[in-house]
């Protein structure tokens, strides 16, 4: 099963983003793309538009073959680009799993786009991941019922 996943790329998100794609792989069930991860051959020489150019399309081709597109949310106020592969996970009918890892208002274009949103504490992360993990079909879709973390917040 392919799972997209997106989220912030600065370092201290890219710390936590690096350890989710650790958790999904030790399952064995899932290959997971992560954009921050992706190597340019010869990056340095292309010009900044033309590397962009190359990360832009194998971002879009990957979001195209996941079977779930996973945001990591940090709430209203995140990333712009994150923002955008949402959108467009969505146009593609893809399954949206967004994941709040705050009490911060979400948007609620991110809350009305997502297939299943949850909303935890940093602190409770792991352990609502894991459980995310285990509830997940081999079509993709969670097995579980009810969203236990729902948002408590949601502004335009």
């Amino acid at each position: 099963m392919k799972i997209y996943l997106a989220g912030p790329c600065d370092t201290e998100s890219r710390t936590q983003m690096v350890k989710i794609a650790r958790i999904f792989r030790e399952y064995g069930k899932f290959e997971v793309y992560c954009p921050w991860e992706l190597k340019i051959e010869n990056a340095w020489d292309y010009s900044q538009e033309d590397w962009a150019q190359q990360v832009f399309d194998v971002d879009i081709k990957a979001i195209q073959k996941c079977d779930i597109f996973l945001m990591i949310s940090q709430g209203r106020i995140s990333s712009a680009g994150t923002n955008w592969e949402q959108g467009y996970a969505y146009a593609l009918h893809k399954w949206i799993i967004v994941i709040q890892i705050t009490s911060n208002p979400t948007s609620l274009m991110t809350y009305c786009s997502a297939s299943n949103f949850f909303n935890t504490k940093p602190e409770n992360f792991n352990n609502m991941l894991r459980l995310l993990i285990d509830s997940i079909n081999k079509n993709g879709r969670l097995i579980r019922g009810d969203n236990d973390f729902k948002c408590e917040t949601i502004l335009t």
